[in-house]
């Protein structure tokens, strides 16, 4: 049995060595940041995880815009998957030009760039080898991150972490944890395959371990889904290739792995922690209901997704804009709709339970399918590459297919790629471990001499939208007394949540101004209409 069709070698210029490498550690200690990043905040329990992650999203990629700028090439090549990549970076520009509320559609915009031109400065580092340097700093940043959420489980809980969905660890929720580290596993696994000498191999094995027991602990169905999917799509794999007369997988690391696993989730389970559940035997009940859609999250996630698809209807070709989702949503809501709850001055989640209905909903169904296409290109290269005469090669290739899996698995049944932590991992990861390809097209110089600028000054302009959040966010403070508001807003124009808590607090006439600010950012939403309203603005 073979698997022909193999495509050539790129013709990527390498950078030298020591820019390689130093563009290497920036993109791990990058990486490291994202996950890590957090400040403390009674108000904002979501944005105090997510402004600054998206500050270090958006500083590492700019960093990285400048490092590859050192030895820029002459013309930029590009390759069968990066096509419809790039395609899909522009089709979501389009999109959140003609967005509602540009505020969010901007946000979103620039961690999807932010993806792209680490996707981008992986290609470059991998090119020259210097991607062994920044492997192990991507699984670094996955083990501190799942440290955290096993510390919090433990009973470790500073004022970082967020109690109410623990254990997060500095993720700030424990489904985003177990995506991560879902996805982050196969990357783990190589390096188990790679280590030179057993005690490297055990290093990495236990690395593996920590992070799939954290993962076991959130409950997370999403993530048991998607890791389970890495692990089926890679075991296809090696067995095609074992078929087509390759062995690259070293003898007896396999054993360790799922020995470290076993450990590590069996301890993880069997000593006691404080976390708490409303069932007796929340595991078991977990396992039991992983694919349960007719009650429960199940039920209300199949609501939400046939709901969300009318949206198809208004906005066929761009979308409702990215991150505009909760902004278009109240049109298509039905009466018992769990991810709606009417009376709540913002009644649904900042994103839907899947990055597919929010590709499609924000991005349309073209945008959605660019991206698709990118990811089933990647897959095709790398299911031709497990039969390279190379074995590390074939090791990537097999990693790629299960981080792909994994990604695309979660993704469909949570937010995923819509958040800076996953964003960056899930970039970086497949820059690295994509097989080299020959070019199927080029960008003329002129246009790099437009484009480059252009991506540095979008992401220092996102860097500093982050900034200013996060400003706002300390500012705030508890929230009272209003004041700290006032001052908040400044720092952070786009706050639907501010403008209303300020309108909600103040006379009519410090009100109005805000209450006009939060419905033009939200217009489906009824109360910064009902606080016009009472100020006499009926019209408004």
């Amino acid at each position: 049995m073979t698997l022909p069709l193999r495509f050539p070698a790129t013709e990527l210029p390498p950078p030298t060595e020591r820019p390689a490498r130093a563009l290497a550690l920036w993109l791990g200690l990058g990486v490291i940041a994202v996950v890590l990043a957090a400040i403390p905040s009674t108000l904002f329990d979501l944005d105090r995880f997510g402004a600054p992650k998206e500050l270090a999203l958006h500083l590492t990629a700019l960093g990285a815009v400048i490092l590859m700028l050192r030895r820029a090439p002459a013309r930029i090549s590009v390759t069968v998957a990066e096509v419809p990549l790039y395609a899909f970076g522009l089709w979501t520009a389009l999109s959140a030009l003609l967005a509602t509320n540009r505020w969010l559609s901007m946000r979103a915009l620039a961690v999807t760039l932010a993806g792209l031109v680490l996707f981008r400065a992986a290609r470059r580092v991998s090119a020259t080898g210097a991607g062994n340097w920044l492997l192990p700093a991507l699984v670094l940043a996955l083990v501190l991150g799942a440290l955290t959420g096993l510390a919090q489980a433990y009973g470790f809980e500073p004022e970082l972490l967020a109690e109410s969905r623990a254990p997060g660890g500095t993720l700030g929720n424990r489904n985003f944890l177990a995506h991560l580290m879902a996805i982050g596993a196969p990357i783990a696994g190589l390096l188990v395959l790679e280590a030179r000498g057993p005690r490297r191999a055990a290093l990495f094995a236990g690395g593996l371990g920590l992070m799939l027991g954290a993962l076991v602990l959130t409950r997370s169905r999403a993530a048991y889904l998607g890791v389970t999917a890495g692990a089926i799509v890679m075991g296809l794999a090696w067995l095609a290739a074992r078929l087509a007369g390759r062995r690259f997988i070293p003898m007896g690391r396999p054993r360790l792995m799922v020995a470290a696993v076993l450990l590590v989730t069996t301890g993880a389970l069997l000593l006691p922690n404080r976390l708490t559940w409303r069932s007796a035997s929340p595991y078991r009940d977990t396992m039991r209901d992983l694919a349960n859609y007719q009650e429960g999250s199940g039920r209300g996630r199949i609501i939400q997704y046939r709901n969300s698809l009318k949206l198809l209807g208004h906005d066929p070709i761009f979308g409702a804009g990215p991150g505009n989702w909760p902004v278009a949503y109240p049109r298509v809501t039905t009466p018992g709709d769990p991810s709606f709850a009417g009376a709540d001055p913002m009644p649904t989640n900042p994103w839907p339970s899947s990055d597919w209905i929010a590709m499609l909903t924000e991005r349309g169904a073209a945008g959605t399918l660019l991206l698709l296409l990118s990811f089933a290109a990647m897959a095709l290269v790398a299911f031709r590459r497990l039969t390279s005469d190379d074995a590390a090669e074939a090791r990537r290739a097999l990693a790629l297919l299960g981080v792909l899996a994994a990604t695309v698995v979660t993704g469909a049944f949570d937010a995923v790629l819509l958040l800076a932590p996953p964003t960056a991992v899930v970039w970086v990861a497949l820059g690295l471990l994509l097989p080299a390809t020959g070019s199927v097209g080029e960008l003329p110089r002129r246009t790099g001499r437009w484009m480059v600028p252009l991506l540095g000054l979008g992401l220092s302009a996102a860097a500093l939208r982050s900034t200013g959040q996060i400003r706002a966010i300390q500012l705030a403070g508890p929230g009272w007394p209003v004041e700290r508001l006032e001052r908040a807003v400044r720092y952070d124009p786009g706050s639907y949540r501010l403008h209303l808590m300020i309108a909600q607090r103040t006379p009519c006439h410090r009100a109005v101004p805000h209450a006009a600010a939060a419905a033009a950012l939200y217009p489906e939403l009824p109360a910064p209409k009902r606080r016009l309203r009472a100020c006499g603005l009926a019209g408004r």
